[in-house]
Order: structure tokens, then sequence, then C-alpha cells
């Protein structure tokens, strides 16, 4: 063999040598388990999640409805001037049911409507609709029964259809007053009052309404907004 061959073998021999170490190192890299893809386990305990919020009452305000949660949370609000059918989206989804449909034709003092009820929260959506800034909201609410559902409905003091005379001026006191209404003494509050608009130098406000009836003495009514005039 002569000295040309000798050398061109050790060069191919060597470059079959570092092909050779090289698969040797590519197997080895390819045996070796991959890295886990996904969440941790901290990151998907259930224990590491706050679960959702979830209502528990609905708080009647001069100015709108608030849900909240167990603690007091504002989860939603609505104001009288919202448009009535995302008003009774946000209470469908709170209050987790429908409510009962109504249509009716007024009064001497009211106009014509519809009426959206879930067992004592009552909605009235009178037919002419109105835009804020506007002095007439778009809706009221009237409450009758201490729940919408499973939801307590109370005003913004916590006062509800069903407490006492007493248990009202515990919550608020000094607010109640003495009027005689059709032969009958009666005792009305008004909360939160927030001025909306003037007519000349007489002021109207919105108010939360209460009253209370029979005997002895029991709220059997929340109204809001109500009308105010005052300076």
């Amino acid at each position: 063999m002569t000295r040309k061959t000798i050398a061109r073998t050790a060069v191919i021999l060597g470059a079959v040598g570092v092909l050779a170490m090289s698969l040797v190192g590519c197997a080895s890299r390819a045996a070796s388990p991959a890295p886990a893809i996904g969440p941790s386990p901290s990151a998907s305990d259930p224990a590491q999640t706050d679960p959702p919020a979830v209502a528990a009452a609905i708080l009647v305000h001069s100015d709108g409805l608030r849900v909240v949660d167990a603690a007091g949370d504002v989860l939603e609000t609505v104001t009288y001037f919202d448009p009535i059918a995302d008003v009774v989206a946000v209470l469908t989804t709170a209050i987790g049911s429908d409510p009962v449909v109504e249509a009716h034709t007024g009064g001497s003092e009211s106009s014509p409507g519809t009426f959206y009820v879930w067992d004592g929260l009552l909605l009235n959506d009178t037919d002419e609709p109105v835009a804020a800034p506007r002095l007439d909201p778009e809706w009221h609410v009237r409450v009758d029964g201490p729940t919408a559902g499973t939801l307590a409905v109370t005003t913004a003091e916590h006062v509800a259809v069903g407490q006492s005379q007493a248990e009202v001026e515990t919550l608020v006191p000094g607010t109640l007053s003495t009027v005689e209404v059709a032969g009958s003494t009666v005792m009305d509050g008004r909360y939160e009052l927030l001025e909306v608009g003037k007519n000349g130098e007489t002021a109207l406000h919105h108010v939360t309404f209460v009253r209370l009836e029979g005997s002895p003495l029991t709220v059997t009514t929340i109204l809001a907004p109500a009308p105010d005039w005052g300076n």
C-alpha cells in the first residue's frame, strides 16, 4: 500500500469515527425523556382556584339596583334609566329564573306598560321610553315580599318587607314619619335623597320609599325611584 493510500484511509476512518460519535450522541439525547408540558399540579388543583362569586341579595337604591354577594360586594349594577331588556337579563341571571311578564293598562296617575315579576320583586316598565338626563325613569321597582327567588331584597340600609317598626328604627333610627291614610295610621321612610333636576328653585329628588302598615306596623312596600320635591 502506498503512502498516499494510507493517508486517504486514515482520513476516511477518522470521518467514520466522527459520524459514529455524532450518531451515538443523537441516540443518547433521543433516549432522554422529554420534559412534561402542561400546568403544574398546584395550578390545576381545584383548591388553588377561587370559587365564582354567587349572588345573595338585591339592594334597592334611589338610583338603581345592586346585585351583591354574601360579603356585600357588588356583582352587577343597573340604573332606572337603563333599557328594560338589559335590566331583565341581569336580574334573570342573578335570580336564576325568568320573570312572569304581564302587560297592564295603567291607571289615573300611571302609564300603561309591562310588569316583570320575580316573587316579591316587580319591575314596572312604562310604554313611553325615556333617557337620561330626563327626570322620569325608564322603569320603577316595587317590592312587596322579602325575596326574589332565593335572593333577599332590601333597601341599601337592609330594610326589608316584613320587618317591624322596631327593626327599621334599629337599622335607620329617626327616619320614619307617621301619616294618616284613609283613616289608618301608617309610617313612611325616605332614604338616599338624590337630586335629579330642578323646577326653578324647587329641586326634584329621587328616593327609596318604604311604607309600614297594619297593627303592629310592619314594612309592606318598598318603592323606587319615588319622587320627592323639596328645596
